[in-house]
């Protein structure tokens, strides 16, 4: 009896185990059927990437990219995970501190970042211990984990601002991400896996050149592409026509649309000078992309909207040149 109890045990198991996997191969079945479903047209070609290691400072125009779920890495390098914060721990921006924009973070090699400036001799970051004190961070009302850098990258920062109390911090690996999923703004829109560092709110950031053609055929003083701080830029696509895009797929990457970007004081810094130059573009951006239907109205307020906010589904590699496909 003994055995006979053992064998059906041991027949429980395997049929348990074989009716899990029967049901985690559907699900990649549906998901998989699921994307195939989508009518994907192209709609351009991939004309920069950008990668901000530092959030605020100056972006690095790359070649290629990868895609992962928390955004782009570079050389091991992760978008927007490297954060200055005040002695209040309070994030930094170049809403306040706009000659952090001239702050140029190179990839190095190994994961390393080194940092460069007008003025300053350039540092090469260590890794930040992940036995020192984790820092609780809130950007837009959203939590996650940091760690301390350490004192050189925090005198560096406070003799090139010329004033003490700041640190830079990493959302390093197996720390707190955050996660919009329950955010006014993203309720229903995001997943527990839209799990970022520290961009605003999500993963990917798209700009089209001819939105911004658009755009400058408007002003007096055309801007430039750094002023909006996008990861990809999409050529070849008619002005605005991103605003319909549902979800973009760039080789084997895939992003879904999750907002439209709302575009703040950051634009009226010049990249090249790391000074506000006025109210420009946003007053022109005010006069034709402020939220028309009511949810947008509720959500952004008087916010201008250009380009697209997007969580990222599949992950892979980009390059300049790679045919962009859309699904509206």
């Amino acid at each position: 009896m003994e055995g006979l109890k053992t064998a059906l045990e041991s027949r429980q198991v395997v049929v348990a185990a074989l009716a899990a996997a029967a049901v985690a191969t559907a699900g990649v079945a549906y998901l998989t059927w699921r994307t195939s479903r989508r009518q994907y047209v192209p709609v351009g070609h991939v004309s920069k990437i950008y990668v901000h290691p530092v959030k605020s400072c100056r972006g690095l125009e790359v070649g290629e990219a990868e895609v992962t779920k928390q955004g782009l890495r570079l050389e091991g390098v992760m978008d927007r995970h490297l954060l200055v914060l005040d002695e209040k721990d309070h994030f930094v921006t170049a809403r306040t501190e706009p000659s952090m924009i001239l702050i140029t973070p190179r990839c190095v090699g190994n994961g390393q970042v080194r940092l460069e400036a007008p003025g300053m001799d350039p540092l090469n970051l260590p890794k930040p211990s992940t036995d020192g004190r984790v820092i609780n961070v809130t950007i837009w009302d959203i939590e996650g984990e940091a760690v301390d850098c350490g004192p050189e990258a925090a005198n560096w920062l406070e003799k090139y601002f010329g004033k003490p109390g700041f640190k830079l911090v990493m959302s390093a690996p197996g720390l707190k991400k955050r996660c919009p999923v329950n955010h006014t703004r993203y309720k229903g829109i995001a997943t527990d896996k839209d799990k970022v560092g520290f961009q605003e709110y999500v993963a990917m950031h798209l700009m089209t050149e001819s939105s911004l053609d658009d755009l400058n055929s408007r002003l007096t003083k055309p801007v430039a592409m750094r002023v909006f701080r996008p990861n990809v830029v999409v050529s070849g696509s008619d002005p605005l026509q991103e605003d319909g895009w549902q979800h973009v797929r760039i080789g084997k990457a895939e992003f879904r649309k999750m907002h439209p970007c709302n575009r703040c004081l950051i634009t009226t810094v010049n990249p090249e000078t790391g000074v506000k130059e006025g109210q420009e573009p946003l007053s022109t951006l005010r006069s034709y992309r402020l939220p028309e239907d009511e949810t947008q109205k509720r959500l952004f307020g008087q916010a201008p909207l250009l380009g697209l906010m997007c969580g990222v589904e599949q992950e892979g590699s980009i390059h300049i040149g790679d045919i962009v496909y859309a699904c509206v």
